[in-house]
């Protein structure tokens, strides 16, 4: 596989906060219920600069190619931050989400285009296209990051000549694929 191959991303990975909390009276499983039909609506109807979106649990993920004539930073951001809202309003519940850059997999690495479909045709495998340092770094964003309790972390490389409001605080950690540092910008609130 040539580098040249993969398209330049951005993942962006949501969850809900206090869901493991509510886990024993059986709220969660409600709150991730609704949460799943409210998220799977939105990003089939409502994300034009998102090409996919991933749900799970509490938690979503959503690609996003930056190297579409479309995209733009602040149109991006707003879109993230007004899906942001649509999740904490419709769930009944506070998220946080974690951006980062990355390269997506290939188009058409491993699967045939028979399985391309996501939400539509649910075939029994789907490959996230995201790319897998990118999640990788999401978590490790989480773990170097978490005692913050920031509503938005979001990779410098994203952050950078946006017009959005100044982070609370900034922190530079590892990530990978080469450990390099990058610095990570924290927000509180909304992000535009």
């Amino acid at each position: 596989m040539h580098t040249d191959e993969w398209s330049d991303c951005i993942i962006t990975a949501f969850d809900l906060v206090g869901t493991t909390s509510l886990a024993g009276n059986g709220q969660a499983s409600s709150i991730m219920v609704q949460m799943h039909s409210r998220a799977a609506a939105k990003i089939n109807n409502g994300l034009p600069l998102h090409s996919h979106g991933y749900i799970w649990n509490d938690s979503v993920l959503l690609l996003s190619y930056t190297t579409e004539p479309n995209w733009t930073k602040q149109g991006f951001l707003a879109e993230l931050n007004d899906f942001k809202e649509f999740l904490d309003r419709e769930c009944q519940a506070r998220s946080y989400a974690i951006s980062v850059k990355g390269k997506s997999f290939p188009r058409d690495s491993i699967m045939s285009p028979v399985f391309n479909g996501q939400i539509a045709d649910q075939p029994r495998a789907v490959l996230l296209r995201t790319s897998s340092w990118a999640m990788a770094n999401c978590f490790i964003i989480e773990k170097a990051l978490k005692q913050h309790r920031a509503d938005w972390y979001i990779d410098s490389r994203i952050a950078k000549d946006a017009t959005i409001k100044a982070p609370f605080e900034k922190q530079k950690v590892e990530l990978l694929p080469k450990n390099d540092t990058r610095t990570i910008y924290m927000f509180k609130g909304s992000l535009v």
